[in-house]
């Protein structure tokens, strides 16, 4: 606040000394009409309602305080009433919007009393209008700074709140996930999640992708997916950490949902019902998520289990699975232009049962630079790819699947 002559200072000092006895009346007033303005109030919980009661006796008794001294607005903190019931607002359900709008109202009403107490207690008029503005501009100032930490202390304790919900919740979920021994109340947990356990399940795992440098929750994501997927009933969406989500998504049939370019990537489960459903379902997704980051997928993709099913059945030991790969493939594993060819070509070959005329028309060459690129892989290999066809082709399989060549395998994702 700009200085004030000493003649405003006095007279304010003199205006807010006469209040000070009346300070109680005056912050049950400024309550009252806080309460008037805002009717809901009545039908909230009581403890942070007598709890804000408490904050606005306080700040009406600091103002008049400081005012009576001549304080200075810097010398004013918010007081521990106020952090309280700020706190205990927020425990509440009260949102940001209503917890500030009660501040600003209630600070408009004690400027409304201030001028009826300067009328009254400076009869000079030419003096009364400045006094009457010094006081509001000094109620105002207290607001502005008030309002600031105010709203840090609530989105602290909204964090909080948030962060030891997810905490709870997500413990509660890796109970029922992890308690096989049938001892659960089915009911009683799917009242506790909101969500039904006994009906049908599609389970989603979101991880952060490795290369992504964003740091924002992941729920929003999972939001977005479930509804691009059904609009039946609400998904349960379970945050773990920073970069890992649940979503299990209430729906026997899978429509096609993609979120390009977010910072995830993102496995799932098979359609599945009742608890057994819920849980294999999660373990599916969680399988599938694993197989994408062996892969490196890119970012956004949906890998499901159903098409990295054998990639995750043998490659729970990636570095033995690739072993198993470089071991059977030899040479084949080289990245280079004619070893991806002969791969290719090794692939089509075996998919169409070994027969060099069809390999042919599927690649789209003569039936005799199959036969000739055969050759040249047997002798790679030290003998025909026939001799180890099951061997051979579940390592061309693997390799894709955990993205040993440059050329990462087929992403399985649900295309949208």
């Amino acid at each position: 606040m700009t200085m004030v002559s000493p003649s405003i200072a006095s007279a304010a000092r003199d205006v807010a000394a006469a209040l000070v006895p009346h300070r109680t009346d005056i912050g049950e007033g400024v309550w009252n009409h806080i309460v008037a303005t805002r009717p809901n109030l009545t039908s909230r919980a009581h403890t942070p309602l007598k709890l804000a009661n408490a904050a606005c006796h306080a700040t009406n008794a600091a103002l008049l305080q400081a005012l009576a001294n001549s304080a200075s607005l810097e010398d004013i903190m918010p007081s521990t009433e106020v952090i309280l019931a700020t706190r205990a607002l927020v425990q509440n359900g009260f949102s940001e919007d209503e917890v500030m709008s009660g501040y600003r109202v209630g600070t408009a009403y004690w400027c409304e009393n201030w001028a009826n107490a300067v009328e009254e207690y400076c009869p000079d008029p030419q003096l009364s209008v400045k006094v009457a503005s010094y006081g509001t501009s000094f109620a105002l100032g207290w607001l502005e700074r008030v309002i600031g930490q105010v709203v840090a202390d609530y989105r602290d304790e909204a964090e909080r709140m948030s962060r030891e919900g997810s905490v709870a919740r997500a413990a509660y979920v890796r109970r029922i996930l992890e308690d096989t021994d049938d001892g659960l109340d089915v009911g009683a947990a799917s009242k506790d999640l909101r969500y039904d356990l006994t009906g049908r399940h599609v389970a989603f795992v979101l991880g952060r992708h490795p290369d992504s440098r964003d740091d924002a929750p992941l729920d929003p994501l999972a939001r977005t997916l479930a509804m691009r997927l059904t609009a039946s009933a609400p998904p349960l969406i379970v945050r773990v950490d920073l970069d890992t989500t649940l979503c299990w998504v209430p729906t026997a049939e899978v429509r096609a949902a993609r979120i390009p370019h977010a910072p995830v990537l993102i496995g799932q489960g098979r359609p599945a019902h009742g608890l057994d459903g819920f849980r294999r379902s999660h373990r599916e997704a969680s399988e599938a998520v694993r197989v994408a980051r062996l892969a490196r997928r890119p970012a956004g993709t949906v890998t499901r289990f159903d098409d990295a099913e054998l990639i995750a059945l043998c490659s729970n030991d990636a570095a033995f699975c690739e072993d198993f790969v470089r071991d059977k493939l030899g040479p084949l594993t080289e990245d280079t232009d004619e070893t991806r060819c002969l791969r290719t070509t090794l692939q089509t070959y075996f998919a169409s049962n070994c027969n060099f005329r069809a390999t042919a028309v599927r690649l789209g060459v003569h039936h005799n630079t199959v036969r000739y690129r055969l050759e040249r892989i047997g002798g790679l290999l030290g003998r025909p790819p026939e001799q180890n066809r099951l061997q051979l082709e579940l390592a061309l399989h693997l390799a894709d699947g955990i993205g040993l060549f440059t050329g990462v395998g087929t992403t399985a994702s649900v295309n949208g």
